[in-house]
């Protein structure tokens, strides 16, 4: 490569770039942007500080500044790669009923923390736009690498960092002034240049020997969601963050005000979001409550980024608003 054109391949391959071109698409919805929202994270002996490229932070109304009914966390990890790459994706194959993909853990709402009760129902449909993936790699067409690095990296980046997240949103309701208490909404996305291409479910290693373009045996898609399963290091994390959760907050009497007023939209089975519950559930770091806030994540091609986040929102802004049957 010429000595003069090194610089601008090194600086796009650093992923600033194009963190700089999503921010300005949260930007453009009113949103405030943190660069590097780090974290501390064990490796053996020590803690060492890690950090996802952006947080952006909004508020439901949009463009009303006299009025907030819900928060919005987008937490955003960048990859740049150099032209030639794209990512491929295999479809789930489980039946329905044992398939890993649930509504609304995309969309993860901390909503029970707060005295009013928001519908699913939009985000549900929201989150039904979505192809589901359990596994991908990344494929070099010009020179035939493949592996599966920078997504996984990507993919543990904010997950690793959504703890502090939920740990923040719930704790900044229980010790705040409860008429502040409001509902927030956190999504992890994982934006990348690359294409992403979703495989055929009629795929098979013959289909592939004969193929001459990935698009004879992918679909190109312009976003999916990725499930990341529960290790034993991600749950020692978490234990780490909620240790001793419960037992601070129990005592708290915002927390019984919020347990009260959720336990008024109890189903005719008695189930009800119960935000004393889901403090011990965090705290014990239940495998229930892992899956349903840390597995699911969406990837997105950057070309669809602002298409996305406005879909986000939208869904959201629905939910706040639309009236339980």
């Amino acid at each position: 490569m010429d000595a003069s054109k090194k610089w601008k391949s090194r600086l796009l391959s650093s992923s600033i770039p194009l963190e700089f071109e999503a921010a300005k698409v949260l930007v453009d919805q009113n949103m405030s942007i943190s660069y590097d929202y780090s974290f501390p994270r064990k490796e053996g002996a020590d803690y060492k500080e890690f950090s996802c490229d952006l947080k952006g932070l909004g508020f439901v109304p949009l463009n009303n500044d006299d009025r907030v009914d819900a928060i919005i966390e987008l937490l955003v990890e960048c990859k740049y790669r150099d032209e030639g790459k794209g990512w491929v994706f295999l479809p789930e194959l489980d039946l329905f009923d044992f398939s890993n993909q649930t509504l609304g853990y995309a969309t993860r709402g901390i909503t029970s923390f707060s005295k009013k009760i928001v519908s699913q129902k939009p985000i549900y449909d929201f989150e039904q736009i979505f192809s589901f993936s359990p596994k991908g790699v990344e494929v070099n067409f010009n020179n035939g690498d493949v592996f599966d690095k920078d997504i996984r990296h990507g993919i543990l980046q904010l997950k690793y960092a959504l703890p502090y997240l939920i740990r923040d949103a719930i704790l900044e309701n229980v010790y705040g002034h409860i008429d502040d208490a409001i509902p927030r909404f956190i999504v992890p996305i994982l934006v990348t240049n690359a294409d992403l291409y979703l495989i055929n479910k009629e795929f098979s290693i013959e289909s592939l020997k004969k193929c001459n373009e990935i698009e004879e045996i992918a679909e190109k898609v312009p976003y999916l969601l990725f499930y990341s399963d529960i290790g034993s290091d991600f749950t020692e994390h978490h234990k780490r963050i909620f240790k001793n959760f419960y037992d601070d907050v129990k005592g708290n009497t915002s927390l019984f005000e919020f347990e009260n007023y959720q336990f008024q939209f109890k189903d005719r089975y008695g189930i009800y979001q119960s935000p004393i519950r889901e403090c011990e559930e965090l705290e014990n770091s239940y495998r229930s409550i892992l899956l349903s806030y840390y597995t699911h994540f969406i990837i997105c091609s950057f070309d669809h980024f602002k298409t996305l986040v406005r879909q986000i929102f939208s869904s959201i802004e629905q939910s706040v608003y639309m009236k339980n049957d």
